[in-house]
C-alpha cells in the first residue's frame, strides 16, 4: 500500500511548507498596505507552486526544484515580514532615485 506523500519524507516537506505559507500569510496581513500588498502577491505566486506540488504528480527532479524555489522564496517573504514598513518604503525609492542620478565627469 503506497500513500500519496507517505506519512514521513517528501510530503512531510510539502507540509512544513505550507505551514511555514501559512504563519508568513497571517503575519503578513497584520502588516500597514505599501508592504502588506506586496507581500500578498509574493505570496500567491509561491502558493501557486506548493499547490503544484500538492495536487500534480511531477518527476522527482521537478518536485525537488520546486520545493527549493518555494524555500528560498518564503525566505525572501519572510525578510520582507520583518521588516518595518518605513524601511521597505526607503529599500523602494532608492533604486529608482539611482536610476535619474547622472554619471560624474
Amino acid at each position: 500500500m503506497r500513500f500519496p506523500f507517505g506519512l514521513l519524507g517528501f510530503g512531510r516537506r510539502v507540509r512544513k511548507l505550507r505551514k511555514k505559507w501559512d504563519r508568513l500569510r497571517e503575519k503578513a496581513l497584520k502588516k500597514g498596505q505599501p508592504l502588506k500588498g506586496d507581500i500578498l502577491v509574493k505570496l500567491d505566486q509561491i502558493e501557486q507552486n506548493l499547490r503544484v506540488l500538492e495536487e500534480r504528480k511531477v518527476s522527482r527532479f521537478e518536485r525537488s526544484r520546486l520545493a527549493k524555489e518555494i524555500e528560498i522564496d518564503l525566505e525572501g517573504v519572510k525578510a520582507m515580514v520583518s521588516m518595518k514598513e518605513e524601511e521597505y518604503i526607503q529599500q523602494k525609492t532608492l533604486p529608482s532615485q539611482q536610476k535619474y542620478q547622472t554619471r560624474p565627469g
